[in-house]
């Protein structure tokens, strides 16, 4: 105890200086990926992809082709920084339908079968990194559209509830998981296992009872922070007093109207 209580401050110094170091670099380290990724949508992935899904959506074969071809020639590696797609995968196929397409124009393929298979798995493969990066880019955009607009006083309600929010799903899975580990050890502990010790009783009765209380905090939360479950709610209820308003509308047109 001694030689902890001498070398305590010099812990938690080193701890201190550790954990600054690494969330400076994790949030440089998302900086530079936001910056990056907004450049990358803009500049390639998205006219990329919708060019490609306008192209596929053509029925006439030759125009088709004929898109196709200068699709192909517009984004050539020598034409465009095509690491922007971020993806060796995805840089992989873009090169493998190009060398299938030219094929297919010299006819050296025996069906078009192969390409267009190819070409559908490309066009699927640009739509998830769109969607992921998009996701990535935007996902608080809806919450600070909403909250920026708000009152102060209801600005830092909803920055505590959301805060709640995330400590609760932290909860929520710690909670989860000794529950399931104290399941699955007590399941070894009947088929004979000796060796294995199992989680306090007491501590499992804590553990369901986190659990239930985060469950009932995130959805209690979800339902006040603005997101798609609240516009859901939002749009559902204006339905329904839309709906209400115009059966009332009618119901005294009939009635004064006579």
């Amino acid at each position: 105890m001694d030689f902890f209580k001498e070398y305590f401050p010099l812990l938690v110094a080193i701890t201190g200086a550790s954990l600054a170091y690494l969330y400076g670099r994790r949030n440089n380290n998302y900086v530079n990926f936001h910056s990056k990724a907004k450049e990358n949508l803009e500049d390639l992935l998205e006219p990329m992809y919708f060019r490609l899904k306008d192209i596929i959506s053509i029925d006439d074969k030759y125009e088709r082709e004929l898109n196709l071809n200068k699709w192909l020639n517009d984004y050539a590696p020598y034409e465009v920084p095509i690491h922007k797609l971020g993806d060796k995968s995805l840089i992989e196929k873009f090169l493998k339908i190009r060398g299938m397409f030219q094929n297919l124009s010299e006819k050296r393929l025996e069906t078009e079968e192969e390409f267009y298979k190819g070409l559908k798995d490309m066009h699927d493969n640009l739509e998830r990194q769109y969607w992921s990066i998009f996701n990535s880019l935007y996902k608080d955009y809806y919450w600070y559209n909403r909250i920026l607009n708000a009152h102060f006083t209801y600005r830092v309600f909803l920055e505590c509830i959301r805060h709640i929010r995330n400590f609760s799903q932290f909860f929520f899975s710690i909670s989860g998981l000794t529950m399931f580990l104290g399941l699955y050890f007590r399941i070894l502990k009947e088929f004979n296992f000796e060796d294995i010790y199992l989680i306090p009783s007491e501590l499992i009765l804590l553990a369901i009872s986190t659990f239930g209380m985060s469950l009932i905090l995130m959805m209690g939360c979800e339902l006040i922070i603005p997101g798609k479950l609240t516009s859901l709610i939002e749009k559902k209820i204006g339905e329904n007093v839309l709906i209400t308003f115009k059966r009332l509308l009618n119901f005294f047109k009939r009635v004064f109207i006579k």
